[in-house]
């Protein structure tokens, strides 16, 4: 049987942008489920994107690494929530829930999600997953990453900007492929070429860390918690 991996994202392009090198890697035997907590219409620096457009483009994502899209509901409500921007106006235990609901769907051996950052959609996702892996918990992955984006040099949490503790390495053609993949799927996304989230920043934010790792990109992630050896 495969093993499982669980990726909870605030946001439809949070994944592919930390993690997109990895999932490549795990997609060959492992089982990959993708929840995404929230989609709006927004007016982006880029211009005017609709929560549909945003939707469309995780589906295009999930389906690249013939996934599968996590979608519980509460009371009527399902994700992706209609509140990006906006994730703190929902009751943490709200959120809890449905992060919980997620992970028992699953039951994933890895669990990626988005670390803690000024964006407070980001940190409210990141409380809500350590919450739902409490002690006490139903179930609890063997293996929970934290994953960043080069925004995240504009943060004070010292163990997501300075200390990473697991990388992965990226060859020349693995990052090319995850820049491509990037601007065909996420078109809502591509950002200036100077800008943090551009593809010319995601790859020097991955030259960075490949510099951190001896190797030539790397994707970077915090272990926040590992029971035994897994190998990815």
């Amino acid at each position: 049987m495969k093993k499982k991996l669980l990726v909870i994202e605030p946001h439809s392009d949070d994944g592919m942008i930390a993690a997109g090198g990895l999932c490549r890697h795990l997609s060959v035997g492992y089982e990959i489920s993708f929840c995404l907590v929230t989609a709006s219409a927004l007016n982006l620096s880029m211009g005017f994107v609709t929560r549909e457009q945003r939707m469309a483009e995780f589906d295009e994502y999930v389906t690249l690494y013939d996934g599968s899209w996590v979608r519980p509901d509460i009371d009527g409500d399902a994700l992706p929530l209609d509140y990006e921007s906006r994730l703190d106006q929902i009751p943490k235990a709200k959120l809890v829930s449905f992060i919980e609901k997620s992970i028992l769907a699953v039951k994933p051996d890895v669990l990626i999600t988005t670390g803690p950052s000024f964006h407070h959609d980001h940190t409210a996702v990141y409380e809500s997953v350590i919450a739902a892996t409490r002690p006490t918990a139903r179930f609890m992955p063997k293996l929970i990453l934290i994953s960043e984006n080069p925004t995240y040099v504009h943060e004070g949490n010292v163990h997501l900007t300075s200390r990473p503790n697991f990388y992965f390495p990226l060859t020349e053609d693995i990052m090319s492929w995850k820049i491509d993949k990037f601007e065909d799927i996420f078109k809502s996304q591509i950002r200036p070429h100077e800008n943090y989230l551009s593809s010319n920043g995601i790859k020097r934010w991955a030259s960075y860390r490949g510099l951190e790792a001896r190797c030539d990109y790397a994707e970077a992630f915090f272990i926040f918690s590992m029971v035994g050896t897994p190998c990815l």
